[in-house]
């Protein structure tokens, strides 16, 4: 499988919401950065936020753009979009749907996920739900 396709996987895991496909992908080592948690997490916290997120966003999707592979990392440009019809953030529900622009970097070692970078723009998103 070329880096393309484990790419494609991971995006796929997330977007059947599938927790045992995350817990396999990324193990307990591989480390994950999403600007809603501000920092690098990785093991159960990683699958406590998943779970989060899907619970908040339960129609979550992340559709792709366009991937540039490197020799151990992949580049996706993406979309994610969702309604929000669970707490987030401490906050009730806004019954929202929003389309945030959104970019990753994943870095692979062999057959192993290593690292999940992923940036978007916060403010874009707290003003598309009413936060803001």
């Amino acid at each position: 499988m070329d880096l393309k396709d484990r790419c494609i996987r991971v995006i796929d895991a997330w977007n059947a919401k599938d927790l045992d496909a995350l817990k396999t992908i990324y193990g307990n080592k591989a480390i994950f950065y999403d600007p809603m948690v501000g920092k690098e997490i990785n093991g159960d916290f990683l699958i406590q936020y998943a779970q989060s997120i899907f619970t908040a966003f339960p129609d979550l999707r992340f559709k792709i753009q366009d991937m540039a592979v490197g020799q151990d990392v992949v580049m996706t440009q993406w979309t994610q979009c969702g309604t929000n019809t669970g707490q987030i953030m401490g906050n009730p529900a806004t019954g929202k749907y929003i389309e945030i622009p959104a970019a990753s970097v994943i870095r692979f070692k062999k057959d192993k996920l290593t690292s999940h970078h992923d940036y978007w723009d916060m403010v874009h998103f707290l003003k598309g739900l009413g936060f803001m």
